[in-house]
């Protein structure tokens, strides 16, 4: 009686499984080093931004304020302001690790329930694309 099957053998596909979990794992694993906090302080919205070992080589940090807020000072100065829909974004270049800080002056004051901030990156030496919503204090 001689067995045919369609279907590739199972040790074939193991070497590509085990690799596929391999970048799962090390992505999950850099994410979970990775951390971003907003708080607010009056006027003054700030995120913080726990860069990872190793670290990643860019970042981009953003802040989204309600419509038609109007944003004051920046700092660091931003690489985008979107004034009509109130976003700030900035781009880091080869981040060190430890903690990044940004912050948004705004008028009127805001309610921190009515922010958001995120954080993007790739894992060093390449992978998918990282993304880490800021926890609020």
């Amino acid at each position: 009686m001689n067995h045919t099957t369609p279907y590739p053998k199972p040790l074939l596909l193991l070497p590509f499984l085990v690799s596929m979990l391999f970048l799962t794992l090390a992505a999950q694993s850099i994410a979970g080093q990775a951390a971003a906090t907003l708080e607010q302080d009056g006027q003054t919205i700030r995120l913080e931004v726990s860069v990872p070992t190793p670290p990643p080589t860019s970042l981009i940090a953003g802040i989204k304020l309600p419509a038609q807020t109007k944003i004051g000072a920046t700092s660091p100065p931003s690489a985008k302001v979107d004034s009509q829909k109130a976003h700030i974004k900035w781009l880091v270049k080869h981040p060190r690790p430890g903690t990044l800080r940004f912050s948004v002056t705004t008028s009127p004051p805001m309610k921190l329930s009515s922010v958001s901030a995120e954080v993007l990156f790739r894992p060093p030496g390449g992978g998918s694309l990282i993304r880490i919503d800021a926890k609020k204090r």
